[in-house]
């Protein structure tokens, strides 16, 4: 199995598996314009003229340097090198992705409860605290510069929430009305 590096915002980045890269292209943390390397590429290339990694066909043979016409030069624009063993500096396999918000999904698994409950008190009961993280897990993911994910969570979670009180209270209402309307 080959190993990848890439290049993001003047930082290298591997050795990872090309399952990791797979990962981290669907996910976006590497764009088309990010320049990937592996053993046997003459040159740093950005992802974009990487056709493989978004075709489901089988892939093309990885360009070598003696594929190159003769007389051609290598591409000497990338700001990246080869990598070489024995280098310091950040031989990681790149930035952690970003963590999901534990209040985002405390909100919408409190949100969808109290709907599913709401003629057993849930509404009340589940719908409260799932606005309550809700209006937290946004906040904190707004102020988080990008290091959390869970706001569709989170919005979730808040709609819901306010949704499964409101039933509630409108079964009360109508049980307040009927039991005046009866007389008792």
């Amino acid at each position: 199995m080959k190993d990848w590096y890439y290049g993001k915002s003047g930082q290298q980045y591997g050795p990872i598996d090309e399952s990791t890269l797979r990962v981290r292209i669907a996910t976006g943390e590497i764009s088309r314009s990010d320049l990937i390397w592996c053993e046997g590429m003459p040159v740093w290339l950005p992802l974009r003229e990487m056709p493989e990694f978004f075709e489901p066909a089988a892939p093309p043979p990885i360009p070598s340097t003696t594929d190159l016409p003769s007389g051609e030069a290598v591409d000497s624009t990338s700001p990246y090198a080869p990598p070489v063993s024995g280098l310091t500096g950040n031989q990681g396999s790149g930035p952690p992705l970003p963590k999901t918000n534990g209040l985002a999904v405390a909100s919408l698994v409190c949100g969808i409860l109290s709907i599913m409950t709401f003629c057993f008190c849930g509404g009340l009961f589940l719908g409260l605290p799932a606005v309550i993280c809700g209006h937290i897990a946004v906040g904190q993911i707004k102020s988080g510069n990008q290091q959390q994910d869970g706001h569709g969570m989170a919005m979730a979670g808040l709609i819901c929430g306010y949704i499964g009180m409101g039933i509630f209270l409108l079964m009360l209402i109508g049980n307040g009305a009927s039991y005046s309307y009866r007389g008792f």
